[in-house]
């Protein structure tokens, strides 16, 4: 049972650090506006060549609209097969590629996994042992997760082997960047063995995940924990969970913000709207910069600052 309380404790800290930095991006005042194109939710023809609905004449009379289509042709290609770094950079993303789908295929087996626990608790007749559906939904299983080991153990291996073995990468990698990789790397080694030798069908999986869905009844025949692999894979998967979102890895799903809260955001500010209300708040914030042509002593607002004449610095 202890397992499955590090799990849970393991859980909470993870949803609690996912939703403190949410809260805390929601709150944040309004970013600067980037107003660079193309926006991948631009609904009109002009998209083609990076344009906007903003060339359009007296364009602020128009309806706002957006297209969920576009935006999906753009990040589905970008965060599956990481396309701007294919452009870019082919040598790295031949690494990074490996490491990134391999985290994707987990994420998916796991929701697999909870999907065929869930199925098994409801004790459909349709998810009987031997039956169509559980027999697909068991090769899914195996067909992500098997996959999504071996890729992402050879992803952390070789992003391991250019940070060590390449002076302009040793520069600028942080002992951070070393320990993440390795914390990973645990993880995907420890799996890939505790599924060779014990669990080629990931039956120990699935009982764990059942196990933390029932408070602890998983199957004994297929306890994970009785092996030594087993029990690194369960340690660092959990601890994993808790660790991501309290390091710059919860850019896998704050860069939502980023994308959707700043680098699109191309809404109209329509007179009396949300936009307009949020730079008037803007304005009376009293900024600390230290650059002396700021002339910003933390008591005048940007309202003042932004209406008095700049005074000549020496």
């Amino acid at each position: 049972m202890g397992f499955y309380i590090l799990s849970y404790l393991c859980i909470a800290v993870s949803i609690g650090a996912a939703a403190c930095l949410i809260y805390r991006q929601l709150s944040l005042p309004l970013h600067v506006r980037w107003e660079i194109y193309p926006v991948g939710h631009e609904k009109t023809a002009k998209v083609a060549y990076g344009g906007s609905y903003m060339e359009e004449v007296n364009w602020w009379g128009n309806p706002y609209e957006s297209s969920l289509i576009n935006e999906l042709k753009y990040m589905v290609p970008e965060i599956l097969l990481l396309r701007g770094l294919w452009k870019e950079n082919r040598i790295l993303w031949l690494m990074t590629f490996p490491f990134h789908f391999g985290l994707y295929l987990m994420l998916a087996t796991f929701v697999l996994i909870i999907v065929h626990a869930v199925l098994t608790l409801s004790g459909s007749a349709a998810f009987s042992a031997g039956g169509t559906l559980r027999f697909f939904l068991d090769g899914l299983i195996v067909c992500a997760g098997w996959p999504g080991l071996i890729l992402g153990s050879i992803g952390c291996l070789a992003l391991l082997a250019k940070r060590t073995g390449n002076r302009d990468w040793r520069n600028y990698s942080s002992l951070s960047d070393y320990f993440n990789l390795g914390f990973i790397l645990i993880f995907f080694l420890s799996a890939c063995l505790t599924a060779f030798l014990y669990d080629p069908w990931l039956d120990g999986a699935k009982a764990y995940v059942y196990g933390l869905l029932t408070g602890g009844q998983a199957l004994s025949a297929s306890d994970p924990s009785r092996s030594i692999s087993g029990i690194i894979t369960i340690v660092s998967a959990s601890l994993l969970i808790a660790y991501i979102p309290l390091t710059h890895m919860s850019h896998m799903f704050m860069k939502y913000f980023l994308y959707h809260k700043v680098k699109w955001d191309d809404a109209p500010n329509r007179r009396n709207g949300r936009i307009e209300d949020a730079v008037r708040a803007n304005l009376e914030l009293k900024p600390t910069w230290q650059a002396r042509h700021i002339m910003a002593d933390g008591h005048k607002s940007w309202r003042d600052l932004a209406s008095s004449a700049p005074e000549e610095t020496k």
